[in-house]
């Protein structure tokens, strides 16, 4: 009989805080080991549980750690394409002890089996970001879908990747305003001054005052438990290093024209928020070293940095490379097969399946390198094989980037491991890395630091 592992002893004084409480926050880091202390609560109560997790980690994370640690639970993952089938519902629900939707099963759930959850009283929503905007049809479902539990634990690694405010729904819907109100313009209001910006200051801007994070996070401390991987694992060591490279001159002329045009619609004070947003992308497309046109096709116009990136993975025995663009992953796809470098790819169009067994053979030494696109693969895969992170261009998503580089950083890492944000001189690039990500981190660790003493 397979020896089951036991709980490290943060997981369990975790599950001990979560059992006697209705509603809980779980903000510990990525690879800490969130899913077991759940599944240790289910195995303590007699509650059944409804966990509604990201698409992508029904299966490797949830449905893995159950096979892994708790054999003897019966759970139920649920799969659309059987949704309109007879009875499907009913035998989802009433057969399994836990049951695993997707994020946007809510509404499904609601509507068509509502009548099945009556002995269900206990909700786990994994990632709870993904309900901060108050205002988007998943988090309307998501906190109608709550009032008939009893018992909610919310768990996410990076709980405010934009700002403070993104705290107050995901509040709202554990415990009905009791902490943060249940207005979520007068918590606003509470936390945040309107400052006036643009170029006649026609639009307008919430900055969070100076004292808002401290008084958020002693509001949320009763109901909230936090662990840093560094401070229960004794983990290898760990260095996030910038690579800074100059600019080949095609491209930054490219770039520079781009730049002067997105100048002057901003002198111009007619620009929207939209339009900001498109010519920031189109310079960060730029960096990345192709231009997209009307069509949406890439015109290619430089492979310097991913001839840099290919000797980066060359160098190592094994690595994970993020990419935000599409033109990103099939210049490296074609780069890294010249140069004798085993790949795969994980991305919007890889399936479940695809995922599993690219994660098995990458573990097993088959790849030297996956390549992964952060919106499809930051969270729930565990890919320890590797010791270096690098990422082609940045992203805007600070939950992305955080969550991105702990999929090699985790529980089961044992060597010295790195994060290479390989970047151009003077570009927008460095600018998004050294004053957005690090803008939203300073923010959030100041939130995390009080939640944790």
């Amino acid at each position: 009989m397979r020896k089951i592992p036991p709980l490290f002893k943060h997981q369990k004084e975790t599950a001990d805080f979560i059992v006697p409480k209705p509603s809980t926050f779980v903000t510990s880091t990525p690879g800490t080991g969130k899913t077991r202390s759940l599944l240790e609560v289910h195995s303590q109560t007699p509650h059944k549980t409804l966990v509604i997790s990201p698409k992508t980690i029904m299966e490797p994370a949830w449905g893995q750690d159950l096979d892994l640690f708790y054999p003897n639970i019966e759970y139920g993952i649920f799969d659309r394409k059987h949704q309109n089938k007879p009875f499907y519902f009913q035998d989802l629900f009433e057969n399994h002890e836990i049951v695993i939707i997707n994020h946007d099963a809510v509404h499904d759930v609601l509507t068509k089996a509502k009548p099945y959850l009556k002995d269900y009283d206990r909700l786990v929503y994994d990632e709870f970001t993904a309900v901060k905007n108050r205002t988007a049809a998943r988090s309307k479902a998501t906190e109608k879908l709550a009032h008939e539990f009893e018992y909610k634990t919310l768990l996410s690694g990076s709980p405010t990747p934009r700002d403070l405010c993104d705290i107050w729904h995901p509040a709202f819907i554990l415990d009905g305003g009791q902490r943060l109100g249940s207005n979520f313009f007068a918590f606003r209001n509470a936390i945040c001054q309107p400052v006036a910006k643009g170029y006649h200051q026609q639009f307008v801007e919430w900055e969070i005052l100076p004292d808002a994070v401290e008084e958020v996070a002693h509001t949320l401390r009763d109901i909230t438990i936090r662990h840093e991987l560094e401070d229960v694992v004794e983990m290898p060591d760990r260095i996030y290093r910038p690579m800074v490279i100059k600019m080949p001159v095609k491209l930054r002329k490219a770039y520079n024209e781009m730049k002067t045009m997105a100048i002057l619609e901003l002198e111009s004070g007619n620009i929207s928020a939209v339009n900001k947003a498109v010519l920031q992308t189109k310079l960060l497309q730029i960096c990345g070293g192709s231009i997209y046109d009307n069509n949406g096709d890439a015109k290619l116009l430089h492979t310097d940095k991913y001839n840099l990136i290919t000797q980066l993975v060359k160098e190592r025995e094994a690595s994970l490379v993020f990419f935000i663009w599409r033109h990103q992953r099939d210049i490296m796809v074609k780069l890294f097969k010249k140069a004798g470098i085993e790949a795969a790819v994980i991305d919007g169009h890889t399936t479940q399946t695809q995922r599993g067994q690219i994660v098995k053979d990458f573990q097993n030494g088959k790849y030297d390198v996956v390549l992964l696109q952060p919106a499809a693969a930051a969270h729930g895969l565990t890919l320890t094989r590797s010791t270096t992170t690098i990422w082609a261009s940045p992203t805007y998503n600070y939950e992305h980037f955080i969550q991105a580089n702990h999929r090699d950083y985790r529980i089961k890492q044992k060597k010295k491991s790195e994060v290479i944000m390989v970047q151009y001189e003077n570009t927008l690039e460095q600018s998004v890395y050294n004053d957005n990500l690090a803008s939203k981190k300073q923010n959030q660790d100041r939130l995390l630091k009080v939640l944790k003493t």
